[in-house]
């Protein structure tokens, strides 16, 4: 894909942006603030809600997130290697108030909620996540069967793995050290698409570098105070590479940031084979070079047009977002079914991709124009769900309501480009009307 991942600022805000063919697919504002989200953290248990099965978590004095239970499993508990903090048997137990426990931030603060944190911790590289929670091995779903084989073969044998190629329940550790390995909870691996034509004499020697890496921090996180930062957050950019694109969808870096390309080149986190840029034309920046300026205003306006004539009123409010699709100036065609059919159709490509590029999320409502025929609106979702399948971040079509709105979910994972404009103080255009 000849995509160009660009990092600049637009009206001296920080931003990250998505271009390919000259067109906006997404957008990022970047703060100076070091975020919350991957960052490892010895946190104090602050609260229990039993009737939300959640807890809220002290990372920092005065920064309190939420754990849902959901995110609770299998805790590592920290500050008493006599096992005082851990339930009979050494079974795992629910964190309770004053309780030292080490989260990793998942999400980012939104609007009123907290960020969130989980007990989950992983550490990950190009190639490999490993995590706390089970000691499974699992393959990304996009490795050909056959090299699946090959990987188990060459990876998951040895000292570390059992017979099925899960991992044996740390067994690379210094034996000095077992007196307080008991209580660290069992430790999963995943393998990445990236491994799909590295040599596997390679791969073994980057996993043995993870898993020891990932060894030293739960270690060292064993004996720490509350409130200290384990493992800091990945910053703006490499949190971009890591999150906001896939690799495939671009071949380029580019910034006119002279810092930031420094701190680029040579980095383990840019994807194999992407090129880095630095842009130094002081004369036509590169805000104007892809006129982003004007590309985030469209994003940030209320009426999107489409070629035929129609357009679409998208308008976020607190508990959901809703999409309307109207018929504009072609009311000669009003009660046609076909036309309607074809509108709609043309609005679901444009509304799928605004929902990526205003990262939309948590539930969607779409007022499609009213179709009378089921095996429409049937051909409809499944068009809208196959556009869908394009989204990295999970998005799922669940259904026509009973009032004829197209029901739509995506997960959140950080705030949406509005939200995000406004929190840097973005000027954000005035609604349309």
């Amino acid at each position: 894909m000849n995509g160009k991942l660009i990092f600049t600022k637009i009206s001296d805000k920080r931003c990250a942006v998505l271009m390919q063919d000259n067109k906006l697919i997404a957008a990022s504002f970047q703060g100076e603030k070091e975020k919350v989200t991957g960052g490892i953290y010895v946190a104090r248990i602050r609260d229990v809600v039993k009737d939300l099965n959640a807890c809220f978590a002290e990372i920092e004095k005065g920064v309190v997130c939420f754990l849902p239970g959901s995110q609770m499993q299998t805790p590592f508990f920290l500050g008493d290697p006599s096992g005082k903090t851990i339930g009979r048997n050494n079974e795992p137990r629910m964190p309770k108030k004053g309780d030292l426990v080490l989260v990793q931030g998942i999400r980012e603060a939104q609007k009123t909620k907290q960020p969130a944190v989980t007990t989950k911790i992983s550490v990950s590289n190009r190639f490999f996540v490993l995590a706390l929670g089970s000691n499974k091995t699992n393959f990304s779903t996009k490795l050909p069967a056959q090299r699946k084989n090959e990987l188990r073969e060459e990876i998951c044998v040895g000292k570390y793995f059992d017979e099925s190629g899960n991992l044996l329940p740390w067994s690379w550790v210094d034996p000095k050290d077992c007196e307080y390995l008991h209580l660290f909870p069992p430790v999963g691996l995943i393998v990445r698409t990236e491994c799909r034509e590295v040599p596997g004499h390679v791969l073994r020697g980057i996993f043995e570098g993870l898993i020891q890496e990932f060894y030293q921090l739960l270690k060292n996180a064993f004996y720490r105070n509350a409130f200290t930062c384990i493992k800091m957050p990945p910053s703006p950019w490499q949190d971009a590479i890591n999150h906001f694109v896939l690799p495939e969808e671009y071949s380029e870096i580019v910034t006119d940031d002279p810092e930031l390309y420094e701190e680029m080149v040579g980095s383990e986190a840019i994807p194999a084979g992407h090129a880095v840029r630095l842009y130094e034309d002081a004369s036509y920046p590169l805000e104007k070079l892809y006129s982003l300026a004007t590309k985030i205003e469209g994003a940030l306006s209320t009426r999107v047009w489409l070629k035929s004539g129609a357009y679409l009123i998208i308008e976020p409010t607190e508990a959901l977002t809703v999409i309307d699709v109207n018929s504009g100036k072609y009311e000669a065609h009003k009660g046609e079914q076909d036309y309607y059919k074809a509108i709609n159709m043309e609005a679901a490509v444009e509304i799928a991709y605004q929902i990526r590029l205003r990262n939309l999320s948590g539930m969607i409502l779409v007022d499609f124009i009213n179709m009378t025929n089921p095996m429409d609106q049937e051909e409809l979702i499944k068009e809208m769900q196959r556009l869908l399948l394009r989204d990295r971040v999970k998005t799922c079509v669940v259904d026509f309501t009973r009032l004829g709105l197209m029901e739509i979910t995506r997960m959140k994972t950080v705030p949406p480009l509005l939200e995000q404009a406004r929190k840097y103080k973005y000027p954000v255009p005035k609604r349309t009307n």
